[in-house]
């Protein structure tokens, strides 16, 4: 017959690998998961590798739109809807517009981004895409005529380490495409 001889470990051998995987549970609760969920960074390798920004909130407080385009007043806004960049990161919000068609608009962040607002017209398979402004600010306000069928909006970039909100404030003949 054949004997197979299972080799059975010791306690010794049992308790050592036991308390090894709490210390290296309680390292990685420390180092990793305490600063990118709770924002506790006893050791400072959490903000090495970036992981305290996933800890901070997504809202932030928003400035108000101190001043409007000309003879648009804070009640007589169409829409009103606030964005949230997340840090490190970019989006895009646009709109439908025809041609000839106006937006007034009016934006403003806690914090300084770089925007491009462009527009892309309907049906083109090629890329194209015009800009009309291209910055970096913490306020906009004016009124587009749309020189073409197409989309129209803003591409947002957040270079900092926390989220920023933005309101973004519009009124004229357009469709709300969203975030894209």
């Amino acid at each position: 017959m054949n004997d197979v001889n299972v080799p059975v470990q010791s306690l010794k051998t049992m308790i050592i690998s036991m308390i090894s995987a709490v210390l290296l549970a309680f390292i990685i609760l420390v180092a990793f998961i305490g600063p990118a969920e709770y924002g506790i960074d006893p050791t400072g390798l959490g903000k090495s590798l970036g992981l305290t920004v996933l800890a901070q909130p997504l809202q932030e407080s928003v400035k108000k739109v101190e001043s409007c385009p000309t003879g648009v007043q804070l009640a007589d806004w169409q829409d009103i809807v606030k964005i949230t960049i997340p840090a490190k990161s970019g989006l895009e919000y646009k709109f439908y517009l025809q041609k000839n068609a106006e937006i007034i608009y009016a934006w403003s962040s806690e914090g300084i981004l770089y925007y491009d607002f462009h527009g892309e017209p309907a049906g083109d398979k090629t890329g194209y895409f015009k800009s009309y402004r291209e910055t970096t600010a913490s306020v906009s306000e004016g009124v587009l005529t749309a020189p073409f069928t197409g989309t129209h909006g803003w591409y947002w970039t957040n270079d900092t380490n926390k989220a920023i909100q933005i309101t973004l404030k519009t009124k004229g003949q357009y469709r709300v495409k969203g975030l894209i």
